[in-house]
């Protein structure tokens, strides 16, 4: 799957809204709610492997908040990924609600 592919998936599957890192945490749809790491948790992950440029690499991740917002952050998957980022998704990683 391209990465066109598994946002189109992502949003047959209830995750509409779009994350961004922002402060720390994630803002939802670039102007709502900024969540802290703790209220989010990754439902699910995809990888783009474009095989070509390791530039067009990327991860989708799917994120569900804990009152119930369900979205999608797009990470790539370089050596040029904010460690900020990098940070947040290995924090995202271990929450369990």
């Amino acid at each position: 799957m391209n990465l066109a592919e598994l946002q189109e998936n992502a949003i047959r599957h209830g995750f509409s809204h779009q994350f961004v890192y922002e402060d720390g945490g994630l803002r939802c749809d670039g102007g709502g709610t900024v969540y802290d790491p703790a209220d989010l948790k990754i439902v699910h992950s995809n990888s783009v492997d474009a095989g070509t440029d390791p530039g067009d690499d990327a991860t989708l991740y799917m994120i569900e908040a804990r009152d119930g917002t369900k979205g999608m952050m797009i990470i790539p998957s370089s050596f040029h990924t904010d460690p900020a980022k990098a940070q947040l998704i290995d924090d995202l990683r271990r929450n369990t609600h």
